[in-house]
C-alpha cells in the first residue's frame, strides 16, 4: 500500500509537468498566431507596393517616349541660344488629358489650347 500514494503522487507531478508543458505550448502558438498575422499584414503591404512599382515601371516607356518627344524642339537651337540667360530654350510644355470612358479621341482633338483663344467668327 506503500507504493500505492507514491505512484499516484509520481503520476500527479507528471501530469502537473504536462499541463504546464501544454500551457507554453499555447502561449508560444498564440505568439506564433500575432507574429503571422503581422507578416501578413506586411505581405500585403509589400504586395500593393510591389503593384503600385509594376504600374509606373509599365508606364516607363511612355514616360521616356514624352519626354524624347518634348526635348526634340531643342534641336534646331545652336549654342549661342543657350548663351542667353534671360531667355533660355526649353522643351515642348507637354500637357496631359485624362479620358474617360466616354471621351473618344475626336473630342480631344478638338480641344483648343489654352495659350490661344478660339477662333472667333469674322463679321
Amino acid at each position: 500500500m506503500d507504493k500505492s500514494p507514491l505512484l499516484l503522487e509520481t503520476r500527479i507531478q507528471q501530469k502537473q509537468q504536462e499541463l504546464e508543458s501544454y500551457k507554453q505550448i499555447k502561449e508560444l502558438t498564440s505568439a506564433l498566431a500575432v507574429s503571422l498575422s503581422k507578416l501578413e499584414e506586411k505581405l500585403a503591404t509589400l504586395t500593393d507596393g510591389t503593384e503600385a512599382v509594376s504600374v509606373v515601371l509599365s508606364n516607363w516607356n511612355h514616360i521616356v517616349k514624352a519626354s524624347s518627344l518634348a526635348s526634340m524642339g531643342l534641336f534646331k537651337f545652336s549654342e549661342q541660344d543657350y548663351e542667353n540667360i534671360d531667355n533660355p530654350p526649353l522643351p515642348e510644355t507637354l500637357v496631359r488629358f485624362r479620358l474617360n470612358e466616354e471621351t473618344t479621341s475626336s473630342d480631344v482633338e478638338n480641344v483648343t489650347p489654352q495659350s490661344q483663344p478660339p477662333s472667333q467668327p469674322q463679321s
